[in-house]
């Protein structure tokens, strides 16, 4: 008779890139849901971030991170693409009272390694604005986002599923 065995499911957090202000967000998939678009809304710098939910029983829902100013961006992810890393850059923003924004970004996925984006001009970021980048995850996907945001996305950090080894 064969034995079912388990996948133990772990989750491991990265960042926050950006400000370092206390956090004011966090989300995680739940069991059975999957992140079926990426909403990027974005100008001088990227104003918020966001992700249409697929759930179990085939409805959606949308959660966002940020403002609502800036042109919107939409990434559909193809059948069976996951989102495998974020990078970009940050910096102290003019027009915000010289507050730390997420200046660019992009979007990293198993089908587009080179990432979709730039998100964000990185205009009005005072001198060199600093790079970022989750590492890639190559034993599990991202779940989730966390950070801090108000009119404008003040940092991003990103949730990943890791997979332990199988127990009975």
């Amino acid at each position: 008779m064969a034995q079912a065995i388990a996948q133990k499911h772990m989750t491991e957090q990265y960042g926050p890139y950006g400000s370092q202000c206390p956090e004011n967000y966090s989300f995680k998939l739940q069991e059975g849901e999957s992140i079926k678009e990426v909403i990027v809304r974005h100008g001088f710098i990227v104003d918020a971030i966001g992700f249409v939910v697929a759930k179990p029983c085939g409805g959606t829902y949308t959660k966002m991170f940020g403002g609502t100013c800036g042109n919107e961006s939409k990434i559909v992810l193809k059948c069976g693409e996951k989102i495998t890393r974020i990078s970009g850059t940050y910096g102290n923003y003019v027009y915000q009272g010289g507050q730390c924004l997420i200046a660019t970004m992009k979007i990293h996925t198993n089908l587009c390694p080179n990432g979709y984006g730039p998100f964000g001009q990185g205009k009005g970021i005072e001198g060199t604005a600093k790079d970022f980048s989750s590492p890639c995850t190559l034993d599990g996907p991202i779940v989730g986002v966390f950070g801090r945001h108000h009119n404008y996305l003040e940092s991003v950090g990103i949730f990943v599923e890791k997979k332990d080894c199988p127990c009975a």
